[in-house]
């Protein structure tokens, strides 16, 4: 028969104990450190669990063993599961120096736990303990830290704003998601004795607000369990409040940017938050839900009227307002007659013109699905079976040559593209080839007046847009005329 454990609570820990049980909910979960153990030729690794069982004792659990068994911990151990921790040592935090980088999330007790394999193991709780179960799970949305300590955007944003003030630094704050970016995947090089091998990483790009900054801040995630929670966030609903997150300038937004680490925690729609929460879901309720979306289409609500684009430029001085040496930073975008040829209209190949994106978050939906993957929006097509779950549109990237360059971020997207085109987006792929080749050659290498609204790269979307407004063809006798006067 076998043995009963003696489960204690956190609380309970003592520096002295080399054979603690313990059941509580994993709040946070690191990716693995593997590495190569000289002394046993084999490969071991490490895992850390940030661990809770109360209101106000959090702590860490340092899982060490063969990678195989870290592998193992990895693939069953998720957040928000409460767990059996048995035959752990218990290990005195030792007081770390002001400013030193911290590993892991800061405990609120002065003691960690140690699981190493073969003296100890962590088991997913499987008691008929229901009650008990259900009480440790309400902690998952229970702040860490006081909501009283959290910082506004605008505070980080000013005290960061140039690259003259960076002083990297870990701050808490309180702050409603906009938008969650798909996924990207980036290559990196080992170190030796690896360094011809690449790793993949997964990078997921969120934006932030509060009352304070509604223009949005970018949250990087790397670590797979919190990509994937994050995933499911949705967009001016789900509240944040982080912990320890860090707050650097970036010289590729060239901006204030926010990066979840190895001590950042995140407390998904904190119950205590009270008044805070409701107030931030408020101000949430005013912001358009397109804003934050960086495709083309969320550029198309508010055009301006083609008649109001007068300001003739080449493609040079577009790129110079927009990029360049004639940038102003005070002027988010601006409008431009462009006359020119067209250099690149590729409808007959093998690019995809036409996006979708959901009726009910206004999220892009990936190629590769049918649907929004969000619950949250399965849940409100189930409730709607008749409503259109997606709307597509047409989002044609176009070259525009003339005599100083050309212009190769121009998109031609959205009702404007049907006026242009004569044709719905929902009507473009029952065409056949040669009706789609016959299309293009309408438009590729003919001359056009086109005008054009152009937005500049900000910190939330490092790119320049460039939506078509309006194409006039014209004749080349026009389009010399018009280069001769300009």
């Amino acid at each position: 028969m076998a043995r009963r454990v003696n489960f204690q609570r956190l609380a309970e820990m003592r520096p002295t104990m080399t054979r603690f049980s313990t059941v509580a909910l994993i709040v946070s979960k690191s990716s693995p450190n593997i590495f190569y153990d000289k002394m046993s030729g084999t490969e071991r690794g490490v895992l850390t669990l940030t661990i809770r069982d109360s209101p106000n004792h959090l702590t860490n659990c340092k899982c060490w063993g063969q990678r195989a068994c870290v592998d193992e911990y990895m693939a069953m151990l998720q957040i928000g599961q409460v767990v059996d921790i048995v035959g752990a040592k218990v290990m005195s935090i030792p007081v770390a120096p002001a400013g030193d980088q911290r590993y892991q999330p800061q405990a609120t007790v002065s003691c960690a736990l140690v699981v190493n394999e073969g003296s100890g193991y962590v088991v997913r709780h499987d008691n008929d303990d229901s009650g008990h179960i259900t009480i440790l799970q309400q902690l998952l949305q229970r702040p860490i830290r006081p909501l009283g300590a959290v910082l506004k955007l605008a505070d980080v944003r000013s005290g960061l704003g140039s690259p003259d003030k960076i002083i990297t630094t870990n701050v808490n704050l309180l702050v409603v998601v906009a938008a969650v970016r798909p996924v990207r995947q980036i290559k990196r090089k080992l170190q030796a004795p690896h360094s011809e091998v690449q790793e993949l990483l997964h990078c997921l790009e969120v934006i932030v607000i509060d009352a304070s900054y509604p223009e949005g801040m970018l949250l990087s995630v790397w670590q797979s369990d919190w990509i994937r929670r994050a995933q499911q966030w949705q967009p001016l609903r789900t509240v944040l409040h982080l912990i320890d997150v860090r707050v650097s300038y970036s010289n590729f937004h060239r901006c204030v940017v926010l990066s979840h680490t190895n001590c950042t925690l995140i407390c998904e729609n904190p119950q205590a938050a009270g008044e805070d929460c409701r107030l931030l879901l408020a101000f949430a309720d005013t912001v358009p839900l397109t804003s934050f979306s960086g495709c083309p289409q969320s550029e198309l609500d508010n055009l301006p009227a083609v008649a109001s684009i007068q300001a003739q430029m080449t493609v040079r001085q577009i790129y110079s307002r927009a990029e360049g040496e004639l940038q102003d930073p005070s002027i988010q975008q601006f409008t431009a007659v462009l006359y020119g040829m067209v250099t690149k209209f590729d409808l007959d190949g093998l690019t995809s013109h036409i996006n979708r994106k959901c009726t009910a978050c206004q999220r892009l939906i990936p190629r590769n699905l049918e649907d929004c993957a969000s619950d949250a929006c399965q849940l409100d097509f189930s409730h709607a079976n008749d409503e259109p779950r997606y709307i597509s549109y047409f989002n044609i990237n176009i070259h525009l040559s003339d005599q100083t360059g050309t212009l190769v971020e121009a998109r031609l997207a959205g009702h404007p593209a049907e006026r242009i085109l004569g044709l719905r987006a929902e009507d473009f792929d029952r065409l056949a080839e040669h009706e789609k080749s016959a299309l293009k050659w309408r438009f590729l290498l003919n001359y056009f007046e086109v005008r054009l609204m152009i937005k500049k790269p900000v910190g939330v979307r490092n790119n320049l847009i460039v939506v078509v407004v309006d194409m006039q063809a014209i004749t080349l006798e026009k389009l010399v005329a018009k280069v001769a006067v300009f």
